[in-house]
């Protein structure tokens, strides 16, 4: 068995854990620059993981170092780091692998599979769009079905960002996410008669809908409030069988999805919901 330090000890490395074959690797620690998490264990899949230092992950000259940072600098910095303090073994960039996989996109795809084949009925909706990599998606999987895109186009709304603040559920600010445009993501489309935008903040956005079913719903608004406002609006609304692809469920980085989930189940009543092993923290929610 070989062994195996993972250097970031941020969302991408925590969910990364979940994904090791535990066959073949044995996870040593994490490293971090960080000092206010040296000394500290992390909860994982796989138990109470240590933190250490970036030149004490490389004294312990494990076979692999997962270097679990998206950006192509820090990547490039923490490996350089590693390598000064004289760490001479493998390294593997995750955001090679980022790039290259995609879990969400395949369940994804996997979803619209079953939706299809089942002939379960209702329009396609995605709350919180952004640039369209999920909406072209939708698009391309559901041609000959509706589909309601529904964001503000302008970042994070003030009113839910105050939430987020007074409960700590994360560091997002107003207007986080806000370079992205309807017609942007109007030009991704490739069935694009088949879509309305429907911008501004939800869910008033959802006056002069009639009341249709849904076969599945992208919900990804990152925040506490647009997460359980849309539980709210779209779950009872799904066909039996629909299901909603979840994103932040288990995003250290945004809490609050979770914490809406949560609250939406003791207001009123249970889900089926499915975590993935994504590095995002992806779930399924399903109607039965």
């Amino acid at each position: 068995m070989q062994t195996l330090i993972i250097l970031g000890a941020g969302q991408f490395g925590r969910s990364f854990v979940s994904l090791i074959n535990r066959n073949h690797y044995q996870l040593l620690a994490f490293g971090d620059n960080n000092s206010s998490l040296w000394n500290t264990d992390i909860s994982t899949a796989l138990g109470p993981v240590p933190v250490i230092s970036i030149e004490q992950a490389a004294s312990l000259q494990p076979d692999l170092m997962l270097i679990a940072v998206s950006d192509k600098g820090r990547s490039e910095a923490l490996m350089q780091q590693a390598q000064s303090t004289g760490y001479h073994n493998q390294f593997m960039l995750l955001r090679e692998l980022y790039q290259t996989l995609d879990i969400r996109s395949a369940t994804l795809h996997r979803m619209a599979e079953r939706i299809t084949s089942q002939h379960i009925e209702g329009s396609i909706a995605e709350l919180g769009v952004y640039k369209g990599d999920i909406a072209w998606q939708l698009n391309t999987l559901f041609p000959d079905r509706e589909l309601l895109l529904f964001d503000t186009f302008e970042g994070f709304d003030e009113k839910d960002v105050s939430i987020e603040k007074a409960y700590d559920y994360s560091r997002a600010e107003a207007k986080n996410f806000s370079d992205t445009s309807v017609e942007y993501v109007q030009s991704r489309l490739p069935f694009p008669d088949r879509v309305t935008f429907r911008q501004g903040y939800f869910p008033q956005t959802t006056e002069g809908l009639s009341d249709r079913p849904y076969a599945l719903i992208s919900l990804d608004t990152d925040l506490y409030e647009p997460i359980l406002t849309g539980l709210e609006y779209f779950y009872p609304r799904l066909s039996k069988g629909g299901m909603i692809l979840l994103h932040d469920y288990n995003n250290a980085q945004f809490r609050g999805c979770k914490e809406a989930v949560c609250h939406y189940e003791q207001q009123h009543e249970p889900l089926l919901l499915i975590p993935l092993s994504d590095l995002h923290g992806t779930a399924v929610i399903i109607k039965p």
